[in-house]
């Protein structure tokens, strides 16, 4: 009887917690979260709408430099789950450089239309709300062996004057090297010759 007892609790136990939401990365600055929760359910990330896949996964990111927790909500079985989670900060690489001339800092007057406009593309291309779930996968190094070159969050202050942090992780390689694709997924941008002032 004791036996049967124990079995009844366990179980309903799990079921209770079966679809209890859970979160893959850490809540730190600049991370990139997955989450999983029942499937069917609605998410809101700081009451904005998040796509939810068909099996309950859901993923956002956190700002590089955010201070606030980060409130989620998750609507599901007619019930509101709302769930919050603090944000800790995160050291970043910051390189300070004195001395440079004028033209390595500030980018002449000529190419501001040009870096406005590949702002623009990049945005558009940013913005598409996409329902592939291949955000599941795990990375994977696009290039066996290579040096890291950059890293996210890094920061250059050039002469005193803080520039634009990065958003991207940099590998270097020869030319004509094969890059493998990190993760499944579709091209939204293609451009030759970005401007490097971005």
């Amino acid at each position: 009887m004791k036996i049967v007892i124990t079995i009844f609790f366990f179980l309903l136990f799990s079921f209770k917690f079966v679809h209890a939401t859970e979160f893959k990365g850490k809540f730190l600055q600049g991370s990139f979260i997955i989450g999983l929760t029942k499937p069917g359910s609605k998410v809101t990330i700081d009451k904005t709408d998040v796509k939810v896949s068909k099996d309950g996964y859901f993923a956002f990111g956190l700002g590089r430099d955010r201070k606030n927790n980060v409130i989620i909500k998750i609507f599901k079985d007619q019930k509101l789950e709302t769930i919050e989670k603090k944000v800790f900060k995160r050291k970043y690489k910051i390189q300070r450089i004195d001395g440079l001339p004028k033209k390595q800092v500030t980018p002449p007057k000529e190419v501001y239309e040009r870096i406005k406009n590949d702002n623009i593309l990049i945005g558009k291309a940013r913005s598409v709300n996409s329902d592939l779930d291949f955000f599941k996968k795990k990375f994977i190094k696009p290039i066996n062996k290579a040096i890291i070159t950059g890293v996210y969050g890094s920061q250059r202050i050039l002469n005193g004057k803080p520039r634009r942090p990065h958003y991207g992780l940099d590998y270097a390689a020869k030319e004509g090297t094969p890059i493998k694709a990190m993760l499944d997924g579709t091209v939204n941008l293609s451009e030759k010759n970005l401007n490097h002032y971005l």
